[in-house]
This record gives C-alpha cells, structure tokens and sequence, in this order.
C-alpha cells in the first residue's frame, strides 16, 4: 500500500510540474511575442497597449496603471477606469502631485460606467522605470496567483517597459529641441513648413478657413546697433511671449527668419485675422520692454494678413502675405496690410478691406 501511495504521489508530482513546465513554455512564449511588438512600436500609447495585452494574457489583472511625469504634467493610463479615484489618489501621493491628473482611458478610450469602488483585495504592486527629468511608474493588481516564475517575467516586462518608454522619452525631447526656435521657443522655420502642410491640407479636405500673419519687427537693426544684441534678443522673447498670450490654442508662432514671424490661425476668416493682428500690433507698441534694469524702449511691428483660398497651396499663401507685409512696411510700418475700414462697396482700395460696408 505504501509503495502504491509513493508511485500515485510521484506520479501526480510529475504531472504537475509537466503542467506547470507547459504553463511556464507557454508564458515564455507569449512573452517573448510581446517584448517584440513593444520594441517595435513608436509611440507611449501603442507600448502601453502591447504590455496590457500581455499582462491581461499571463496575469489576467485587475488593475493596470501607468504614470508619467513630464515638468508641470502627470498623465495617467489606467484600465478599468472603475478604481481610478483610488489609483488616482495613490498616484498623485507617490508623485507628490497635488495638481489634476490627465486620466487616459486604456479600454479603446471608454470609460467604465460601473459606481467607483476601493481597490479589490490583493497586492498592488508599483514599480518606478525612471527617475530624474521624466517620473514613471507602472502599477498592477493581478487576478491570479503569481508564482515564481512570474516574479521573473514581471522583472523582465519592466525592464523592457523601461528601455521601451526611455527610448520614447529621449526621441519626444530630441524632436522637441528640432522643432523650436531655442531663443525664442516658438516654431523654426523647419518646423513650420511641416506644420503648415499639414493645416492646408485639413482645411481644403474639410472645407474649413485657415489665415496666417506674417510680422516683422520696426527697425530692429537700429536696436541692436544701439543696444546691443542681448537687448534685440530681449525684444524677440518678449514681443513672441505677447503675442502667445493673446493668441487661441490652437493657433501657433514660428520664427520664420531673423525678426520675422508667421501666426498660423487655423479656422479663421480673413477679418478675425485681421483684427487679431491689429489688436497685436496695439499690444507691442503699448507695450514697452524693459532690456535692462535702468532702460525700457518701446518697439512696433509690421504686419501681413493673408488667407488660403481653393485654388491656392503654401507657395502662394506665403507670397500674399509676405506681400502684405511689403506693403505694411513701404506705408509707413506700424500698421496692418490689407487695413481694416468702413468703406464703400463699390470703391475699395486693393489693399483695403470693408469690415462694413457703407450703403
């Protein structure tokens, strides 16, 4: 009888770790697929996507959370949205975060509409991937037992997570640093083309407005030969950080060359355009800028207004406005071409515009 009960207990030990050694191929496996997609994949989204995937397959969890901290911003992914007020609140406590968190929704964007509850009973694990200029942390509740093993795949999806996000995060600042004037932090003029293209081709697809203001500095030479090129910075960064200011979301500066800009203004009719600028170069010239502490000056601008018609693509949008702003220069600078006027239908100057027409 006992030689029987050893022979059944061998026998079911071996079964086991049979089943168990099938189970941890498997794992491995799936794994091994996963750690592919992730690698090959170029945006936060998509590798965040590909890593739940392959944790609800192995794990089957209960509760994925994904933290990043870029500066003065704490974007979270999370799936289910059911726990993310409890999740949120540990978040934002290992964060030392007190501001709003911009909660993304790993479920296809859905939110779940069940009541909020506590987290389920269970272990949440956190695990930090970066510490230093980005915070990133990766939490998950899983729904079944881990055994060894999984312990070792857990150690081997956050390294691969780690390199995967860190990698991200290097090409997001590397475009960055591309894209913006460093002076400045407006758009370069690389980036503006690109941009541009792009805004065209929207408008014309979808029927919509789309106007750009071209602007350039009054005598800008004069100031550095008089103040020195520190205080022509000076004014470059000031007069863009006012114009930031009164400008919509959605709209964006590009250094164009030198003290030339163009705003972009997606959506808008050539009057609201017109008026934006005229409202603009009233800010810059009653806005005087202080290049030093025992000196302010007082500066003005030139602009050109000009708006995509349907015939028309970037090439010809840019020489209207550069147009118009040649014309604003020669007539005397500090004013706006075409100008806004009341003025007669039937007798309107080429470079003049009726905001109302006289009857």
């Amino acid at each position: 009888m006992e030689l029987m009960l050893k022979k059944f207990f061998h026998q079911t030990s071996a079964a086991i770790n049979a089943v168990f050694s099938f189970a941890k191929n498997i794992d491995y496996k799936t794994l091994s697929q996963y750690i592919l997609e992730i690698n090959q994949m170029q945006d936060l989204d998509s590798i965040l996507h590909e890593a739940s995937k392959c944790l609800k397959e192995m794990l089957d969890y209960r509760l994925f959370a994904f933290a990043v901290q870029d500066g003065d911003s704490l974007d979270v992914w999370i799936d289910p949205t059911l726990y993310k007020k409890t999740i949120g609140n540990i978040i934002q406590k290992d964060f030392g975060y007190n501001g709003e968190l911009n909660i993304r929704h790993m479920n296809d964007g859905e939110e779940d509409v069940r009541n909020p509850d506590t987290l389920p009973s269970g272990d949440l694990m956190s695990y930090v991937l970066m510490e230093g200029k980005y915070m990133v942390r990766f939490y998950i509740l899983t729904g079944r037992r881990m055994l060894q093993y999984h312990c070792e795949i857990m150690n081997i999806i956050v390294k691969t997570l780690g390199i995967a996000v860190s990698n991200f995060m290097n090409l997001k600042n590397l475009e960055n640093v591309a894209a913006f004037d460093p002076l400045t932090n407006c758009y370069n003029r690389r980036e503006f083309s690109r941009l541009i293209e792009h805004n065209i081709a929207n408008a014309q697809r979808h029927g919509k407005d789309l106007s750009i203001i071209m602007f350039d500095m009054d005598h800008f030479k004069k100031i550095n030969d008089t103040y020195g090129h520190q205080a022509g910075d000076i004014v470059l960064k000031k007069v863009c950080h006012v114009i930031c200011s009164g400008i919509r979301k959605g709209d964006y500066l590009s250094r164009f060359g030198g003290e030339e800009f163009v705003l972009v203004l997606p959506d808008t009719k050539m009057t609201r355009a017109m008026e934006l600028a005229e409202r603009l170069r009233k800010t810059i010239e009653n806005h005087p800028i202080k290049i030093s502490e025992e000196r302010d000056i007082k500066v003005t601008a030139s602009f050109g207004v000009a708006s995509l018609r349907i015939d028309s693509g970037k090439d010809i949008l840019l020489n209207e406005v550069d147009a118009m702003l040649y014309k604003a220069k020669t007539s005397g600078r500090n004013t706006v071409m075409p100008r806004l006027k009341l003025c007669d239908f039937h007798a309107q100057p080429s470079e003049e515009i009726c905001l109302v027409t006289a009857s």
